[in-house]
């Protein structure tokens, strides 16, 4: 049996707990009062009578009503900042109106200097050939131009006005180049059909060189004495890489439709049909260009001229037959031939 020890004294466990053998009355409790308030007793005897008599209608306690007591508040002290309203100044003072940086304005690396008012660019803009080719279609410079002083070879005052064939005015000096081959005879009319002979006849010659020349002072020999000048006050040109055309008439209608750059007159000099021979001679008397044709080997056919195949624009290879063709096609009044420009062989 458990024992329940308290301050000190030892209890038996079970002697502690009500049972049907702890000899008492068990407290079974009142009887539940079940019955209605009528002022009549509901326990029997237990309980106390309820007042039953009549309502208490005696006079109203009309006496002051009791005062509430105050509540118990916290005592938490609450300012409420009751006075003046804040009326010193609202930090009236200044408004950071001190300088505003009245200073310069970041005039440093801004690039405030000058706008590169240097030179702009100023330097040699490609100075070089400025495309002188097919766009340049005007009229080619025709020939040195004409310097100026008394002491200018090339002056227009001199005799010749222009420096001789192989030659080119620089800087008023005539500075000589290279004279033989400069021209070749490209193409012989020696025997028109369409127009009467000797007026018909003519012939070609070619510049090598891309600079213009002027003609006037060359010599002209034909076979034995004949021989002529080009002579004039106007210069007679021959475009670089260009034709010029020497003819003993300068009227179309007599020299079969043939545009002349020189006419050197039918008394001046004669082209054989059967064989003859073509110089040129600068005015140092240095020979250009020569060319003989014999009485058979060459093209002679009568209305075609003896035309120097195109690929072959040389002063020595010309000297030769094969080097020769007949020149076509028909110009003009009816003859065969390209007066003036590139040789066709027909």
């Amino acid at each position: 049996m458990a024992a329940l020890t308290l301050g000190g004294c030892a209890y038996e466990w079970d002697s502690l707990r009500p049972g049907p053998d702890a000899g008492g009355t068990p407290d079974v409790g009142t009887p539940r009062d079940t019955a209605a308030d009528t002022g009549m007793a509901t326990d029997a005897g237990a309980d106390a009578r309820v007042d039953g008599g009549a309502a208490d209608t005696g006079a109203t306690d009309a006496g002051p009503v009791d005062a509430p007591m105050a509540m118990d508040v916290i005592d938490v002290p609450v300012v409420i900042d009751s006075g003046p309203p804040d009326t010193g100044p609202l930090d009236t003072g200044p408004l950071d109106t001190g300088p505003r940086d009245t200073g310069p304005r970041d005039t440093g690396p801004l690039d405030t200097g000058p706008l590169d008012t240097g030179p702009r660019d100023t330097g040699p803009l490609d100075t070089g050939p400025r495309d002188t080719g097919p766009v340049d279609t005007g009229p080619r410079d025709t020939g040195p131009p004409a310097c100026v002083g008394s002491q200018c070879p090339c002056a227009p005052t001199t005799p010749a006005g222009w420096c001789a064939i192989g030659a080119a005015c620089m800087g008023g000096t005539c500075v000589l180049g290279p004279t033989a081959g400069s021209l070749v005879i490209t193409e012989i009319m020696n025997d028109p059909l369409a127009v009467a002979d000797p007026l018909g006849e003519w012939f070609e010659v070619y510049n090598r060189v891309e600079t213009p020349v002027d003609l006037r002072g060359l010599r002209v020999r034909g076979n034995g004495t004949e021989m002529f000048e080009v002579a004039g006050a106007n210069p007679v040109v021959v475009a670089g890489r260009g034709y010029a055309v020497l003819g003993a008439s300068g009227e179309t209608a007599a020299n079969g439709g043939v545009a002349m750059t020189y006419v050197y007159g039918s008394a001046a000099m004669n082209l054989s049909n059967s064989s003859d021979v073509i110089t040129l001679l600068a005015a140092d008397g240095s020979t250009i260009d020569s060319v003989a044709y014999p009485a058979s080997g060459w093209p002679e056919t009568m209305g075609r001229s003896k035309a120097l195949r195109p690929a072959i624009l040389d002063a020595s290879m010309n000297d030769v037959a094969v080097a020769w063709c007949p020149g076509g096609p028909a110009f003009g009044a009816g003859d065969f031939g390209t007066p003036g420009a590139a040789n066709v062989c027909q």
